[in-house]
């Protein structure tokens, strides 16, 4: 548990809420408190006795208040080592005793920030300095020091305390949400000033921060900001693009479609050959075999028309035979994780289309996905969900034989723009996408409007395809729609109070539904 009662404690703090929880515990066991400023005078009326950080420091709080814990000795008692002999000799020499514990928040800037007519003179002066050298000294030896950051984190803190110490788990707890409250503050400050200064958006997420030619239009400006939000060290933001023009906003974003639905596809089926073809985010063609021609063509041919221009990711190395059909077509950016020198000589006779090496992504990365709204910042775990259940309630029971190739439009449907519909088949050994309905907010018309019309212009049978949706049904409608089309395998989540109707329909019309118990919405 490694325990730590602290034998003196640092309280400086803009807000005051709760120290009433906390300062009379730190009293009762004994605690010296060291105080600064306008906290001091706090304690003094709650009847707390405290040592100001003038005799810690050696000088008196000066300029106005913008120095006060900044020293050499405040600094050295939160981070030397307790355990390492070398720095406890020096400690002894320079006659720095620990401080164990900070209790800290910072100026309130983004409080500041937030007044209308604000002066320049009020945002500087609120931009804390002390406090974040403080918190950020006492996070990095958080295995001897107790550094709290949130007035709601007090009681929590009083009760370890009286409890014989703070343990380790909170230490290392309370030390990830002071680093995650300087890092938001000093975002805060560089978003706030840029405004301020009619500056650029400040380059604060990430050091490797690449200028894009525009955004989505030509009268967009555009960054990328490289982010280290998953466990692999390599991502598509990372990858060397080994020739061709510079990568565009739009080419990024269809990119990132296509290489994580290849990379999930090639996990689902390790044994073949897969190839996504995307086109305005989202993926016109998707086909999966044992031979690499063969699924490049098959993923064209799914819908020609819009590959023309399109990005294109493989699960494997590259070869010459893709390389050389590739280069008569008109394509944006190949994706893979390598590329044959033949292949690389055969891309050269294109110098505009760029070629991107990157390792597939791996399973449970555990990445994070970010998305602005005006004024904020979404943040979601990305869809990495595998598990399927797959769960028959009609009468008509769903061929086995027709796992995988439901598997692999259930992989699909997670990179279509929801609402959507998704038939696929497998044809000669190949699956491969046959028709889709993306992006409606009717999810009857992604039949009736898109996936159906297109069957119809292809003028193939689809009495042995598999209708895929992202989400539940929630009429029946959808279902007498398949049947008028001749569909007779469909595969949903369920979840709707109308499944009974919809699964009645299906029995009606013989079809065979599979419920997977998961939905994928794509926004």
């Amino acid at each position: 548990m490694n325990k730590i009662m602290p034998k003196r404690a640092l309280v400086s703090v803009s807000d005051k809420t709760n120290l009433d929880l906390l300062v009379p515990i730190l009293v009762e066991k004994g605690v010296e408190i060291i105080s600064t400023g306008g906290t001091a005078e706090y304690l003094k009326k709650m009847g707390a006795k405290y040592t100001p950080i003038s005799e810690i420091t050696g000088n008196p709080e000066a300029f106005g208040g913008r120095m006060k814990s900044i020293s050499f000795q405040v600094s050295s008692a939160l981070l030397y080592r307790r355990d390492h002999p070398t720095d406890m000799k020096e400690a002894k020499e320079l006659n720095i005793k620990d401080i164990d514990l900070v209790v800290c928040n910072l100026y309130p800037f983004k409080e500041v920030a937030a007044k209308e007519n604000i002066s320049r003179a009020d945002l500087i002066e609120n931009i804390d300095i002390g406090g974040p050298n403080m918190i950020r000294g006492a996070a990095k030896n958080m295995q001897w020091v107790t550094v709290v950051t949130d007035p709601s984190d007090y009681e929590t803190l009083a009760t370890e305390l009286k409890n014989g110490g703070a343990t380790f788990e909170l230490r290392s707890k309370f030390a990830l949400k002071a680093f995650s409250l300087t890092a938001q503050y000093d975002l805060a400050i560089a978003t706030t000033l840029a405004q301020e200064f009619q500056a650029d958006f400040p380059e604060v997420f990430s050091h490797d921060v690449k200028p894009l030619r525009y955004g989505e239009n030509p009268h967009q400006k555009a960054k990328l900001f490289v982010l280290d939000n998953q466990k692999e060290k390599m991502s598509l933001a990372k990858a060397p693009i080994l020739q061709g023009k510079e990568i565009s906003y739009n080419n990024y974003l269809d990119s990132d479609q296509a290489y994580k639905c290849v990379s999930e596809l090639a996990l689902a089926f390790p044994d073949r050959e897969h190839c996504v073809i995307v086109k305005h985010g989202i993926p016109c063609g998707v086909s999966s075999s044992t031979d690499q021609f063969k699924t490049l063509r098959t993923a064209w041919e799914c819908d020609s028309t819009s590959a023309f221009g399109g990005i294109i990711a493989f699960s494997s190395t590259v070869k010459s035979e893709a390389a050389e059909w590739l280069t008569q077509q008109f394509i944006e950016v190949v994706i893979a994780p390598s590329y044959t020198p033949e292949a690389l000589a055969i891309f050269a006779k294109k110098k505009n289309v760029r070629l991107v090496e990157v390792p597939l992504k791996k399973r449970d990365s555990h990445e994070w996905t970010v998305r602005s709204i005006n004024g904020g910042i979404l943040w979601q775990e990305e869809d990495e969900k595998t598990t399927m259940e797959f769960r028959t309630p009609t009468k008509k029971s769903f061929d086995n034989t027709k796992n995988d190739i439901t598997k692999f439009g259930l992989i699909i449907t997670k990179y279509l723009k929801s609402n959507c519909l998704l038939l696929v088949d497998e044809r000669e050994g190949a699956f491969l996408i046959l028709a889709s309905g993306v992006g409606q907010p009717n999810r009857l018309e992604c039949l009736t409007l898109l996936a159906g019309p297109r069957m119809k212009q292809k003028d193939i049978p689809v009495n042995d395809a598999v209708l895929v949706s992202d989400a539940f049904f929630p009429f029946r409608d959808s279902i007498e729609e398949a049947n008028k089309w001749g569909v007779k395998f469909v595969v949903q989540p369920g979840g709707s109070i109308k499944d009974p109707e919809v699964v009645a329909a299906c029995d009606e019309f013989g079809m065979a539904m599979v419920l997977t118990g998961e939905r994928h919405f794509r926004h």
